[in-house]
């Protein structure tokens, strides 16, 4: 008997899984695949206010950087951040160690934070201690993702603009990070959302050359 297309399909997908299933890393992998839901630290209400996804900046026309919860310290992590009407501004995102914090008014930078956050800015650098190599530039509008892996040793975390994956990316981060972004232009229209719901994702990607960090 001949089966349909579709049941063959997934006849040699089930038999794929249960190759996969001696791996050491394939039940760590299976129970990580949750979806969970960013939340905004807002740490005064002069920032601006957090509407489901989206955080809007309020008119105060200083520096606002956001750390998003939850703490990641296992599985394969993306998050995509979308920045709207930040004009000439400076737009940065990345990742910190988990016990940074950023005072309401400061650059993710300040206060001793320099060692303490992987910063990828729109205008492409890639910095850490210092600078580092270039990947794409982003605007206003584009979809900036960050994947972390912390299945991986050294653990990882890589780039991607408009679902293209960037050359450069970092190796050896924390054990336990945070992701944030900033803006910084006076703007009550001025916001930065997170379009889709941080995911653990079941997949592993190849990285190009590594910027060794931390």
């Amino acid at each position: 008997m001949k089966l349909p297309q579709d049941i063959q399909q997934i006849l040699v997908l089930c038999k794929k899984i249960y190759k996969l299933k001696d791996h050491p890393r394939f039940l760590q992998i299976i129970q990580s695949i949750i979806q969970i839901t960013p939340i905004f630290i807002i740490k005064e209400s002069r920032q601006g206010i957090a509407e489901g996804n989206q955080f809007i900046h309020s008119d105060k026309n200083e520096s606002c950087t956001i750390a998003i919860d939850p703490i990641i310290s296992e599985g394969i992590v993306k998050i995509e951040i979308v920045l709207e009407n930040n004009g000439g501004y400076v737009r940065s995102m990345g990742i910190a160690e988990a016990s940074c914090s950023f005072v309401a008014g400061k650059r993710p930078w300040d206060d001793g934070n320099r060692e303490m956050t992987i910063r990828y800015y729109n205008d492409r650098q890639l910095n850490h201690k210092t600078g580092g190599p270039k990947n794409q530039e982003y605007a206003d509008g584009q979809k900036v993702g960050i994947k972390v892996d912390m299945t991986t040793v050294p653990r990882k975390v890589t780039f991607f603009v408009d679902d293209v994956e960037q050359p450069n990316y970092v190796i050896g981060i924390p054990s336990e990070i945070r992701l944030w972004a900033i803006s910084s232009k006076k703007s009550n229209q001025e916001e930065y959302q997170v379009p889709i719901p941080t995911d653990f994702q079941l997949h592993y990607i190849h990285f190009h050359g590594p910027f060794q960090c931390f």
